[in-house]
């Protein structure tokens, strides 16, 4: 087992931390331990912390332990706890009997897929179908034409462009081209409007972004990210 002190410390900003289970220890800009966690994905809890304290989760230490029994993840952080209060005599600020700030949130519940429609047929609709297609993507900073739904997507790729977004912390919406109640002939009239043969496709700020392999080469060059984090400071404005 690695000493806590031994572990690397990084920024969590970094983005260097393992997707796996294991214990961290959270420190502030003045390398100060603040909170001391154990996780089924480090990577995810930092990143959390991160968003919501980010004056008191800066940088990190960690040390990852896959496949870990829930009884070994405990004995893991009482021994990095324990190691801490030989040292400085105290809880981290985070640890404390009723901080909960530190607490993971449950999940909230996906936002409903978007409908185009009211579900009575296109022959009720009193404007294209396209320019509905169109008015969606302008008043929807980032929306996704996917199989399925957040919950049940219905094809490999759309799933991964889901997730993908989901692991970026976007704020998006999708329409389910299957749904074809409320959502009736957007499957081939959106192939039509991007000029693009395949589902999923990705809409940012209006602008057409790609299919799912496309996305996938923006991830890695960070284009995406750059893309995302524009949408974040159009919005804050």
């Amino acid at each position: 087992m690695v000493p806590l002190n031994d572990a690397e410390l990084k920024a969590i900003s970094s983005g260097d931390f393992p997707a796996e289970s294991g214990v961290y220890g959270v420190y502030n800009d003045k390398d100060e331990l603040q909170y001391l966690g154990l996780s089924r994905k480090i990577d995810v809890s930092l990143k959390v912390h991160a968003e919501e304290l980010p004056a008191e989760a800066v940088k990190a230490r960690a040390m990852p332990l896959p496949g870990a029994s829930k009884e070994a993840l405990q004995a893991a952080w009482k021994a990095w706890m324990q190691e801490h209060l030989n040292e400085a005599g105290a809880l981290p600020p985070g640890n404390n009997p009723g901080e909960k700030r530190w607490q993971m949130r449950a999940k909230k519940p996906a936002r409903p897929d978007l409908k185009l429609t009211s579900g009575k047929g296109l022959a009720d609709l009193n404007v294209p179908l396209e320019k509905l297609i169109d008015e969606c993507i302008k008043a929807t900073p980032v929306i996704a034409f996917v199989k399925g739904t957040k919950e049940m997507p219905q094809c490999g790729f759309s799933h991964r462009m889901m997730l993908t977004l989901n692991n970026l912390g976007a704020d998006y919406e999708v329409v389910n081209v299957l749904d074809e109640v409320y959502n009736p002939g957007v499957r081939e009239a959106i192939k039509e409007y991007s000029a693009w043969p395949t589902i999923p496709q990705l809409y940012i700020q209006g602008e057409f972004v790609g299919g799912a392999d496309v996305v996938d080469e923006m991830l890695v060059s960070g284009e995406l990210q750059e893309m995302l984090a524009g949408v974040k400071g159009a919005a804050s404005k």
